[in-house]
């Protein structure tokens, strides 16, 4: 009985002994699994991220992106308008959130200070400005915030058939005395931002036209865009500043002392009667906008 006893032991401890050898050869074989799939997920972010931020440009070229303290970036300032028929639209707005840095602030100007290099460079595109200010651009026309829609053979211009182009200036200041440098007919959303004080018109007008009018708002871009901060020349702050060191230092105005007014007799003029006949003539530009019925 001892000897059976005994024998039975050993098998147990045998066995034992066994089944942990089975569980050091399978940690053996996850460790170096684990590993892997630590590396692969490793490399699925860093792929992730450079092409969220563009396929990691650097951000070499203008505009550049201000990504951290002390680096070099571009803060630029475009004049916009959209024209329909004729008539410039009220300055956009922005529709949504801005986190790219390219966004309105309704003075008929793109302000163009990328955030992330996903809006930097070759990224600064019109898509990324028209999605921020919910304006839906195809070759053949637009839709704006407002619902109202904009469309090749649907949409004339006093009775006359029109195209959608987007009209640029390279400099804005000089748009109103000059002719459009390019008049873009397709793939809209792709135009980059290419300078600073730019101008763009987004013209619905007569098909055929050339006289495309510059955003009214060129003639204000170097004063609007001051008042933003902007700049003609790349920047970047000075280590440790803090914004009230670098904002420009306000004027105090000075007291002025009010001198005294001598009070003058009034004037006494006939009153004018109006004719009750008369009618106000319509204005001599009138241009009117109409839309066609689908198929006509």
């Amino acid at each position: 009985m001892a000897t059976s006893s005994s024998a039975k032991k050993v098998a147990r401890v045998a066995a034992r002994s066994g089944g942990g050898s089975s569980a050091n050869k399978q940690a053996n074989w996850l460790f170096p699994v684990a590993i892997g799939l630590i590396v692969v997920l490793g490399i699925g972010v860093v792929v992730y991220a450079r092409a969220e931020n563009g396929g990691g440009s650097g951000n070499t070229i203008a505009p550049r992106a201000r990504l951290s303290e002390g680096e070099a970036f571009d803060h630029w300032h475009a004049a916009f308008a959209v024209n329909v028929c004729g008539k410039e639209l009220p300055p956009p707005s922005d529709a949504i959130e801005d986190i790219s840095g390219i966004h309105t602030h309704g003075d008929g100007l793109v302000h163009i200070h990328p955030f992330t290099t996903r809006a930097s460079g070759r990224n600064a595109t019109m898509k990324r400005f028209f999605d921020q200010i919910g304006l839906e651009v195809t070759n053949e026309g637009f839709e704006g915030p407002d619902g109202k829609v904009y469309k090749e053979g649907e949409t004339e211009c006093g009775g006359k058939p029109g195209e959608l182009v987007l009209a640029h200036w390279d400099d804005a200041r000089t748009a109103a005395t000059a002719p459009p440098d390019d008049v873009i007919r397709n793939d809209f959303s792709e135009v980059r931002f290419s300078e600073n004080y730019g101008a763009y018109t987004l013209a619905y007008e007569v098909e055929g036209t050339e006289d495309i009018p510059p955003p009214s708002s060129s003639a204000e871009i170097e004063a609007l865009g001051a008042a933003d901060g902007g700049t003609t020349e790349s920047q970047a702050p000075e280590a440790g500043a803090s914004p009230a060191e670098s904002a420009p230092s306000e004027s105090v105005p000075t007291e002025s002392v009010p001198t005294e007014s001598v009070p003058t007799e009034p004037v006494v003029t006939d009153p004018v009667l109006e004719d009750p006949t008369a009618t106000t003539a319509p204005a001599a530009n009138d241009t009117t906008v109409t839309t066609a019925a689908a198929g006509g």
